[in-house]
């Protein structure tokens, strides 16, 4: 029976330190990943098209070290919006339109931070 207990004990703690290790690498990743968005969103703002376009291929690279072990933790659903969005803003910074731009970096920061907010535990999320 002690042995079953132990045995017990110890997956949970596993399991605790695993959930809390996954949301830490995402609210760490994601803040890094925010942070790249808010260069491309004040290129932007300053009618910089080109260096918005540069900063938006750092965004791409940043994305593409984080995206194999994201899609273990997050709901593919929520990946795909993540990069509609960054497709939305690749075609609006072409097109030059700096309104949509601009929506469109709030957009993917929203939906990175809802990406975050949606992985930590709470008693909303099991339910």
């Amino acid at each position: 029976m002690a042995k079953q207990i132990s045995i017990l004990v110890i997956s949970l703690l596993i399991l605790i330190v695993g959930g809390l290790w996954e949301v830490n690498y995402l609210e760490r990743t994601a803040y890094y990943l925010m942070g790249d968005v808010d260069s491309v969103k004040n290129a932007i703002e300053n009618n910089n098209f080109d260096v918005a376009q540069s900063n938006l291929k750092n965004v791409e690279h940043t994305w593409e070290k984080m995206r194999f072990t994201w899609n273990i933790f997050v709901n593919h659903e929520r990946i795909d919006s993540l990069e509609n969005d960054m497709n939305d803003i690749k075609s609006y910074i072409e097109a030059k339109n700096t309104e949509d731009s601009v929506i469109a970096t709030k957009t993917l920061n929203k939906t990175i931070f809802e990406i975050v907010d949606k992985q930590k535990f709470s008693f909303e999320h099991v339910i």
